[in-house]
């Protein structure tokens, strides 16, 4: 029976990276996902500097580019009384921002992990992780046709989302746990015109912008997660009734067309998952998962595909006990990268009416410089309590 180095289940925007950069390092990969690409899958779309840098340091940003996503020049941050024009700093150099379709995107980086010598099966599923002595030494994966097919590999890691199977089947422990605190839904529009990427806050909702492929614009309307049976019970006339938050946005859906349904949820928890045990470890959403309001998804799934290839790489090199500290430093340096990002999120999520922050906003808005470093929040490249601390924020109102 072949042995495999690694076995990633799941090759989306975690997987798939992971598996290119072990398959680059010369490690023999195996992944397997039961959806067939191109292949769609709900997601908020877009990539702050943070994100792109990725791309661009794994050589993928130009492809990227190519199949003719526009760029995003712009980010507007909307509080009702006060919106936030700019852009955040760029990260390693790299500036672009898009907003990807997922069908594109995913696709993109399943190439890109089979061109480095990753083997990559489609329309194939997790059934059970296969132990020896207490160590997971392989995965039972069920093909398209109902085969089931046994797998060996040193490491088997989980990148098959939220909910996780492979998590589950280890026993992977959920250790910081909130609730969803919003629910939503979005639709494609053509002919919305945009000048950027658009958030747009209001007490108890959110509404998120997103130009994207084929001249497309995504955009989400979200609630509370209390008003999730309301809205559900007539979704169209919630949508359109959160829309009209934001006038100016309103005014242009007039005249444009929704080209897709709507697609919602309300099940967008917080989350940190133990991410790794003895032969397993969990990436992506299998991992941490936050609430989509922030647009920083894919930038945490390249992250943690990152971390944990460089953590492989080391652990692999040695004994099993080698092994199991690399991925032991994997979780932890990717939760003090990711930490401030979730709290960050969970005050934003909460939807607060943001009147009490405008005269904060004002201030901002009137420097180019604190325009960048409040940008620089919203993008994830600095910390949240960096910018609103009571030193900061007495400065700014002086």
């Amino acid at each position: 029976m072949v042995r495999h180095d690694v076995l990633v289940i799941g090759t989306r925007c975690a997987g798939a990276p992971l598996a290119m950069l072990l398959a680059r390092k010369g490690y023999k990969v195996l992944g397997a996902d039961r959806a067939q690409f191109p292949s769609d899958t709900i997601s908020t779309h877009f990539m702050w500097p943070r994100t792109t840098s990725s791309l661009e340091r794994w050589g993928l940003l130009d492809r990227l580019a190519a199949t003719g996503c526009p760029a995003v020049n712009q980010v507007i941050a909307d509080y009702g009384a006060i919106a936030l024009r700019g852009r955040p700093s760029p990260v390693d150099g790299t500036a672009a921002m898009y907003s990807p379709r997922r069908t594109v995107l995913d696709h993109l980086l399943v190439e890109a992990a089979r061109e480095a010598g990753a083997e990559i099966r489609e329309a194939t599923t997790f059934r059970e992780l296969i132990w020896a002595d207490g160590r997971v030494v392989g995965a039972c994966l069920q093909d398209a046709d109902g085969g089931l097919i046994e797998e060996r590999a040193t490491v088997v890691v989980g990148a098959d989302g939220m909910w996780s199977p492979l998590g589950r089947a280890a026993g992977a422990a959920t250790d910081v746990a909130h609730p969803s605190l919003t629910c939503g839904y979005y639709a494609y529009w053509d002919g919305v015109p945009t000048e950027g990427v658009e958030f747009y806050v209001r007490r108890g909702s959110d509404i998120l912008v997103f130009p994207t492929h084929d001249g497309l614009t995504c955009i989400w309307a979200g609630r509370s997660r209390d008003d999730w049976d309301a809205y559900r019970k007539d979704v169209e006339r919630t949508y359109h009734g959160i829309i009209g938050l934001a006038p100016w946005l309103a005014e242009r859906l007039r005249y444009s067309r929704q080209v897709s349904s709507f697609k919602g949820t309300s099940k967008l928890l917080n989350f940190y998952r133990r991410s790794f045990g003895k032969g397993w470890a969990l990436v992506g959403d299998a991992a941490y998962h936050r609430d989509p309001l922030p647009g920083m998804g894919i930038g945490d799934a390249f992250l943690g595909a990152q971390l944990l290839a460089d953590a492989l790489a080391d652990g692999l090199a040695g004994d099993a006990e080698r092994l199991d500290g690399a991925l032991a430093g994997y979780q932890s340096a990717f939760r003090d990268r990711t930490m401030p990002i979730f709290e960050y999120t969970l005050k934003a999520a909460s939807l607060k009416d943001p009147a009490s922050a405008v005269p904060i906003y004002r201030k901002v808005a009137q420097s180019d410089e604190e325009t960048t470093r409040f940008m620089d929040v919203l993008a994830g490249n600095i910390p949240f309590k960096e910018f609103f601390n009571p030193a900061s924020i007495a400065r700014l109102l002086v």
